[in-house]
């Protein structure tokens, strides 16, 4: 598998694996040992186990939640995504949330992500467009 394709793969399985599957025996297959998120201001280093935490804890706050990737745009070790999640609260309230992140993999692992703030909502339908 090129390298590109490695990148896409291991942050398809993040997104709908471990995040939509609630499959946390695969994290230590694409997670790295420490994630470097960076967030405008501010960057935070997390260990292998506070990344896994983050799943956890917002399935612990939600009885669904679906994400969904829009756009993947892949060069080499990065990888930027256009995501939207669909939730639903254990009391039954409905939300959706939509942004963009970029993760860097290595060797198979996430190790960096840039996070921009997620805003309520999903994206607008987009019609075809060419290049």
């Amino acid at each position: 598998m090129d390298l590109g394709s490695q990148t896409l793969r291991t942050v398809q399985r993040y997104n709908y694996e471990l995040w939509n599957e609630q499959k946390y025996e695969i994290a230590h297959e694409i997670i790295g040992a420490e994630v470097v998120r960076h967030e405008p201001g501010v960057r935070h280093v997390l260990t292998h186990d506070m990344a896994v935490q983050r799943v956890r804890d917002l399935w612990s706050e939600v009885r669904t939640v679906t994400f969904d990737l829009l756009h993947t745009v892949v060069d080499g070790e990065l990888c930027t995504i256009v995501y939207q999640a669909d939730f639903r609260t254990h009391e039954g309230a409905a939300g959706s949330i939509a942004s963009i992140e970029v993760f860097r993999v290595v060797n198979g692992l996430i190790v960096e992500v840039w996070n921009n703030s997620h805003d309520q909502g999903r994206w607008p339908e987009a019609k075809e467009f060419s290049l």
